[in-house]
């Protein structure tokens, strides 16, 4: 049985292709929750201290599901997505996370367990271990600390992208934060 030779010029008929939605970056028409923390008393800051650079560190950023700008303001609790990032706002720096735009696996893949590793593996870790933020204040803390004695910090995250895995409502998630300065 011969069969009939196949015309290039006309391809098979593929199946239909299901297009999934998932995975289709769009932003975020609700504002996200802000974080304000309590007063941190800043009298290592004052104008009588010499330092030559200050920074927030910002540790354990859950970054598994949007991305967004994090807009730190100092001593403004009411910051919000509209506020201008100006040094009259307390506008003290942003940082950026790229968000990985939630788990599309079974429950518990997406968890990360660092712990159970030993001291010589060397395999890079868990691609959603919690992120580190570095943002330098320096100006912003120089001025809050000539006039205030204690300052509160304001993250007001800016959704970028998500999908409909991502909880946009409570995208900023972190374990510590905490004010460096150095020494000149």
């Amino acid at each position: 049985m011969a069969r009939a030779p196949r015309n290039p010029a006309a391809p098979a008929a593929a199946a239909p292709r299901r297009l999934r939605s998932l995975g289709v970056p769009t932003r975020s028409t609700k504002p996200a929750r802000t974080f304000t923390s309590a007063a941190i008393p800043i009298a290592f800051a004052g104008p009588e201290h010499r330092y030559a650079r200050a920074d927030l560190e910002i540790d354990g950023i859950f970054h598994g599901e949007a991305s967004y700008e994090g807009r730190v303001f100092f001593n403004n609790p009411g910051a919000d997505q509209q506020t201008a990032k100006t040094a009259e706002n307390g506008y003290a720096g942003s940082f950026y996370i790229f968000g990985h735009g939630g788990c599309l696996g079974d429950p518990g893949h997406c968890d990360v367990h660092e712990h159970r590793r030993e001291d010589y593996d060397f395999r890079p870790p868990h691609p959603l271990t919690p992120a580190k933020k570095r943002v330098t204040v320096t100006q912003a803390l120089r001025d809050i600390a000539s006039t205030a004695a204690e300052v509160t910090v304001t993250v007001v995250p800016v959704v970028t992208a998500a999908n409909e895995l991502c909880d946009t409502d409570n995208v900023f998630r972190c374990a510590t934060m905490k004010l460096v300065t150095y020494n000149a």
